[in-house]
């Protein structure tokens, strides 16, 4: 700021006038009533008077232009200052005006730019926010300590199955617990978490306190994530577990079961002792099998298996498994039918161990669960691949079932009634992933199902040049 300001010499001028003026006056009052016959006192009083109203005379006029000089470029300022506390961050205060005015004005402007970068900050700061909440794949919810939601993003809407989560929602949320948890947070302001099933799906709601600056609880964030997957993949980590153990135990029981009698001596027969010997075999043999599934099926999981695949026709082994299958077919009193003539189908690219571990295993599958009626095998084929279906009049597979058919120990008869391991279909669908190609299923309860997959044509060009 200037050390002598323009309105302070404005001023000071000002008064300068009205007393010059003053003065003026007054002696000219006094050179006049010199002449009279007044007594002395009357002509100080008058002369006093005639200064008064000389200095006011003088100063009213100067005043009035002094005084608009300040009020109007102030009303300006003021209207400016209104606007910018309005949001209009584009006005800006004349800054042309002379002294302490013109600075003021230009103190606005900056405050008003510095307020305007400050706003920009925030509303990119609240963008920011707003764009990574919307797109977090977990539901947020911030409530105030009154219970009142302040934030929320879209994706806690589809978590709750909800257009739109209100107060009212989230107060009746299962039976109101949920609340009462937020409220424990607000009251306590130590986090926790807790686990909320909606419908089908398993949610984890994880509720932290908001502190404010003067270490407050100002109200509560919960976050809620679905954990539906993760807790079916812990539920399948169980059950592969379970079921591991009990398709070792079960042979082993027996083998032991048929062991301890020999070691005895209690089994002196011979044909008795080669029956048990042949029954410890045939649980030994399961056990292997068993154990050998698992290491296909890990190296499958891990993409350690190599698989060489190679220029062939289908004909002459699907006609070889069909045969060999239909043989065992007739000995359970079931029909075996071919659909179609596999000389017709068009050469393909891929290896031949695999379609026929396949084919075992569905016709494996067909025969075990299918009491009467039969088995037909068909194949067709299309530009691209070659699609061969194995289908029987067994008992089907419950709708609810269809999505767990490839999984590993999955069995028709939850019982385990062993047919089989339960592991043929997991190899199978693993199998066919890593080969590219598709296997799928169809089934309808006590009428029987049809498991379908693919093998690709051979192409020259394209195969050609993966050789």
């Amino acid at each position: 700021m200037l050390k002598s300001s323009v309105l302070k010499k404005r001023v000071m001028l000002c008064g300068l006038a009205s007393v010059l003026a003053g003065a003026a006056l007054a002696l000219g009052v006094g050179l006049i009533l010199a002449e009279t016959a007044l007594p002395g006192w009357a002509v100080v009083v008058l002369c006093v008077l005639a200064d008064v109203i000389g200095s006011c005379a003088a100063l009213w006029p100067l005043m009035s232009r002094l005084t608009d000089g300040i009020v109007k470029p102030l009303s300006a300022l003021r209207d400016a200052a209104v606007k910018i506390a309005d949001g209009s961050m584009k006005t800006r205060a004349s800054e042309h005006a002379p002294g302490e005015i013109g600075q003021l004005g230009r103190a606005i402007n900056k405050l008003s730019s510095q307020l305007s970068g400050n706003m920009y900050q925030l509303i990119l700061e609240r963008n920011r926010l707003k764009y990574i909440l919307d797109n977090l794949s977990e539901g947020i919810i911030a409530v105030d300590s009154q219970g009142r939601i302040t934030h929320r993003n879209p994706e806690v809407d589809a978590l709750m199955a909800d257009d739109h989560v209100s107060d009212v929602t989230l107060h009746r949320m299962d039976g109101g617990r949920v609340w009462d948890d937020f409220r424990r947070v607000i009251e306590t302001g130590e986090s926790m978490a807790r686990n909320l099933t909606i419908g089908d799906k398993v949610i984890r709601i994880i509720i932290s306190p908001i502190i404010d600056e003067i270490g407050m609880t100002a109200g509560a964030v919960g976050m809620f994530s679905d954990i539906t997957q993760q807790e079916r993949l812990e539920r399948t980590r169980r059950e592969y577990v379970a079921n591991v153990s009990h398709e070792m135990r079960t042979p082993l029981t027996a083998v032991r079961a048929l062991i301890e009698p020999l070691k005895e001596g209690m089994v002196r027969d011979e044909e008795a002792r080669m029956r048990y010997y042949d029954i410890i075999l045939r649980e030994v043999m399961r056990l292997t099998r068993l154990i050998s599934d698992l290491m296909e099926l890990s190296r499958l999981q891990s993409g350690t298996l190599a698989i060489e695949k190679e220029r062939m026709e289908l004909d002459e082994l699907l006609y070889d498994v069909c045969e060999r299958y239909a043989s065992v077919a007739g000995e359970h009193g079931l029909s075996f039918d071919i659909k179609g003539d596999f000389t017709a189908l068009p050469e393909v690219y891929t290896n031949a161990d695999r379609v026929e571990q396949l084919m075992v295993i569905l016709l494996d599958n067909a025969i075990k669960y299918t009491e009467k009626g039969g088995i037909t095998v068909s194949a067709e084929s299309d530009a691209d691949r070659v699609t061969i279906s194995v289908a029987d009049t067994g008992i089907g597979i419950a709708r609810e079932d269809l999505p767990y058919v490839f999984d590993r120990f999955y069995k028709v008869d939850k019982a385990h009634s062993g047919k089989g391991s339960g592991l043929g279909l997991s190899i199978a669908k693993e199998l066919w992933n890593w080969m590219g190609e598709q296997l799928t299923v169809e089934s309808v309860k006590d009428k029987g199902t049809t498991f379908r997959f693919t093998v690709a044509r051979f192409k020259d060009e394209k195969h050609e040049k993966n050789n």
